[in-house]
């Protein structure tokens, strides 16, 4: 008998039963799959991480996952046969922190400067096109922008006669004299308590600004007229960037009540061509809008988990402190005074003695975090430093004492400085999740460069801590330019941008950071039922690759190709796809 015949032979009835029984009320009456992977090596990530060779789907969902020769019985003349040639099969990756937005480009820019040589070329092109004058606002590339922001007087000599406002991410902006006067800044101008004007010796703001001191170009500076239709064309695009790096569902760490309605017109129109995503609501709580963030959240009218397996709502996000590629997070002790530090840094400010920015200080973490818990919110907070980390801890211990529930699946977003030994207990302890980022250790090593040294830089990204502590962590890419395989290179190799290993005590396993980018955000999300690994009844979301990550040489990790990406039974992306990474000369 040939192989088609033989996929195509029907077995007995309890095996037939078996596969049923767990799939559920979903499965047809025929007892047969609409689709075979066979040939494969089928990673499951089930508790016992086992080893299968097929799996059979049918109606969105997996129906069996055994053997090629069990899995053969289950196919008729009707069943799609897909030999993988002995390729990876995998549960489709989890980017549990992703972040989307409405318009193309940050703050409306109409323009990009690739890298930071061409930033007298750019500027001066965009300059002749609009009379003189007129705003010119664009986007330098990350993470350049980020290790040497142009001043004022930089950007004075190649375009004086126009204000200009150049965004480095969302964090971090720069403006030259132009602008900086149609904002209002001067030496008078008081610093804002959430963010930084970074200023010469005699007080003046030199054009870089930071966080909440941000707002003072964004109130003066155009803004684009964006129709509707062009929002969802603009998060359309930016979602189906993530299958072909392997991804089938994401959590958008951060969006506002005003871009529900749209998000949801672009799953309602386009949803089987994108991953599956849990959106988190963005309050921004500060020094002064408890009363407007409460408002916000009474006014919601529902809470985490409303919706269904395409779209629903997470958690209620908030940032407890400021960001790496500033830096400005929140320390203990202050950033290392021997670092050799970038002259447009914040730090300049302070004498050497900076610590960092607080965002939301505790008491208003506490209220907001509070009536969103009763409420049956889950909660996310973002904290990057140490004493971030362990203020925020403190927060959410309060409010579980206060108003006590088993299955909370609070968690903290990234925890990059390593937090002290009683903070890490207090986490397992109040079985808080980290959303972590595996590929900051790759990707935002330069920036730590700019801030800490020793053993706060070693240890900065903690992935071992963390699991030796019995913390549960969910991976994700906070939208960064990497897909999940070089987090998972990250995550075991501990390789920096430089080329350097960074604390290789806390590098993990293979098999431990897949279960991280599959599980780990599928636990997070409350989707552990659902998602997460190839078993029966689950989603069919899985994804194909090239070479087998558990084999392979750890470091060629973050090179091999995803072939398929799965959503519900259906291929969303087919071909060969290594997502690019920026390799950062080590001088820059």
């Amino acid at each position: 008998m040939d192989m088609d015949n033989a996929l195509r032979k029907v077995s007995s009835l309890a095996l037939l039963m078996a596969p049923l029984m767990a799939f559920g009320a979903t499965a047809n009456q025929d007892g047969t799959a609409e689709t075979i992977y066979h040939n494969a090596k089928v990673v499951t990530v089930n508790d016992s991480f086992e080893i299968a060779e097929a799996v059979a789907v049918k109606n969105g969902h997996i129906m069996a996952v055994g053997s090629n020769s069990q899995i053969q019985a289950l196919a008729s003349t009707d069943t799609k046969l897909v030999d993988l040639h002995g390729k990876t099969l995998l549960p489709g990756f989890y980017d549990g922190h992703i972040h989307v937005g409405t318009g193309a480009r940050p703050f409306g820019a109409t323009f990009n400067v690739p890298t930071p040589d061409q930033l007298g070329e750019v500027l001066a092109e965009q300059a002749a096109k609009v009379p003189a004058g007129e705003w010119l606002v664009g986007v330098m590339n990350r993470p350049y922008c980020h290790m040497k922001m142009p001043n004022r007087w930089e950007l004075d000599a190649i375009v004086p006669d126009h204000p200009v406002m150049l965004a480095c991410g969302v964090l971090k902006l720069t403006l030259n004299s132009q602008a900086i006067g149609k904002a209002g800044l001067s030496k008078d101008t008081p610093e804002p308590k959430d963010g930084l004007i970074v200023r010469d010796e005699q007080g003046e703001p030199l054009g870089v600004l930071t966080m909440g001191a941000r707002s003072y170009a964004l109130g003066v500076i155009p803004k684009p007229s964006l129709s509707d239709e062009q929002a969802r064309e603009n998060l359309r695009a930016q979602l189906k960037k993530f299958p072909p790096m392997g991804v089938t569902s994401v959590n958008v760490a951060g969006v506002r009540p005003n871009e529900l309605r749209l998000i949801q017109d672009v799953y309602a129109r386009w949803g089987d061509e994108l991953p599956r995503a849990t959106l988190q609501i963005f309050m921004f709580p500060g020094y002064d809008h408890v009363e407007t963030s409460l408002a916000e959240i009474e006014g919601l009218g529902f809470h985490s988990g409303i919706g269904d397996q395409r779209l629903k709502l997470g958690a209620i996000k908030m940032a407890m402190d400021g960001a790496i590629a500033v830096p400005d997070f929140k320390t203990i002790e202050p950033y290392d005074s021997q670092v050799s530090f970038d002259e447009h840094g914040p730090w300049e400010n302070h004498d050497g003695h900076f610590d960092g920015v607080t965002v939301i200080p505790q008491d208003n973490l506490y209220k907001v975090g509070k009536r969103a818990h009763e409420l049956g919110w889950q909660l996310g907070i973002h904290t990057i430093g140490d004493a971030a980390a362990v203020q925020a801890v403190e927060v959410l211990e309060r409010i579980l004492k206060e108003s006590p529930k088993k299955d909370h699946r609070h968690h903290l977003h990234h925890l990059t400085i390593r937090p002290p030994e009683a903070t890490l207990a207090k986490i397992a302890d109040l079985d808080i999740i980290v959303d972590t980022q595996p590929n900051y250790t790759y990707y935002n090593n330069a920036f730590m460069l700019a801030a800490v040294s020793g053993e706060r830089l070693e240890r900065q990204n903690p992935q071992r801590s963390l699991l030796d502590h019995g913390i549960k962590i969910a991976y994700g890419s906070d939208g960064l330019p990497h897909g999940p395989l070089l987090g998972i290179w990250a995550a075991t190799t501990r390789i920096g941008y430089d080329g350097k290993v960074y604390g290789a005590e806390e590098a993990i396993k293979v098999e431990e950071a897949i279960r991280a980018y599959t599980q780990g955000p599928a636990y997070l999300t409350f989707d552990e039922n659902e998602r997460g690994s190839i078993e029966e009844g689950k989603v069919a979301d899985m994804v194909v690759l090239a070479e087998d990550p558990l084999t392979i040489d750890p470091l060629k990790l973050r090179d091999v190709a995803v072939e398929k990406t799965i959503v519900a039974g259906e291929e969303v992306f087919a071909g060969s796809h290594v997502e690019p990474y920026y390799q950062l000369p080590p001088a820059l």
